[in-house]
């Protein structure tokens, strides 16, 4: 049960830092494409948001398997095999959060006004100066409310993690597999505890997530200042 907890944490640590990266160079990548790559782009990106977890993590194995297209490489040149360890837990968070960090990042940078950002350019800005004094300053509740929400998704992560990473004690398990086992094996006990964890860490994100919100809300016009 302990480790189940601490690969869990490891995981949502690791998978959310990467996944937060991916999806603003994304978003960069994004700013340079003609509108169709655009739409093909936005197209894979959020695709794994709408397939159920088991199909992702079949395409996770045929990408990440050791005879898969990028597994393979990895494991006979670096040694490094993805499936049934902790990497494929991690891979597997990343994939079914970053449509979400990455929708909600690209909505809270769309909805600065352009009137901000042509005249920064005009001032002759550059892009690491205009992320750190514009974009991320003005899009920084929705950039944070996205990374929220992706630790969410990714400590909830089941099929998926299941299907790349399996589910082996004291080395891949974590809480949701866990819980999975411990019910199958009739241990009613240590599945409530379990249970009443995930119940209290995503206590925990959903708290910050309506914080998060409520400022938001607080510093528009015409919000009533009892809410």
């Amino acid at each position: 049960m302990y480790f189940a907890i601490k690969n869990s944490l490891f995981v949502v640590t690791i998978g959310i830092i990467i996944a937060t990266f991916l999806a603003t160079l994304l978003l960069y990548i994004k700013s340079y494409l003609p509108q169709k790559l655009k739409v093909v782009l936005e197209f894979f990106v959020t695709l794994p948001l709408f397939l159920p977890p088991s199909v992702t993590g079949y395409f996770l194995l045929l990408v990440f398997g050791v005879q898969g297209v990028i597994g393979k490489f990895l494991f006979e040149i670096c040694n490094i095999r993805v499936t049934f360890s902790l990497y494929g837990a991690i891979i597997s968070g990343i994939v079914v959060s970053l449509p979400i960090v990455y929708q909600s990042i690209n909505l809270a940078i769309s909805s600065i006004e352009k009137e901000y950002i042509e005249e920064a350019i005009l001032m002759g800005t550059n892009h690491f100066q205009m992320f750190r004094y514009i974009v991320f300053p003005m899009s920084k509740n929705g950039i944070i409310a996205g990374i929220i929400l992706g630790m969410g998704r990714i400590l909830g992560e089941f099929g998926a993690t299941l299907m790349v990473a399996g589910n082996i004690p004291h080395k891949t398990q974590t809480i949701p597999t866990a819980i999975y086992s411990a019910v199958e094996s009739g241990n009613d006990k240590e599945a409530m505890i379990l249970i009443l964890i995930a119940v209290w860490i995503s206590s925990i994100i959903m708290w910050l997530y309506s914080l998060l919100k409520r400022k938001e809300l607080k510093n528009q016009k015409n919000y009533p200042s009892y809410i």
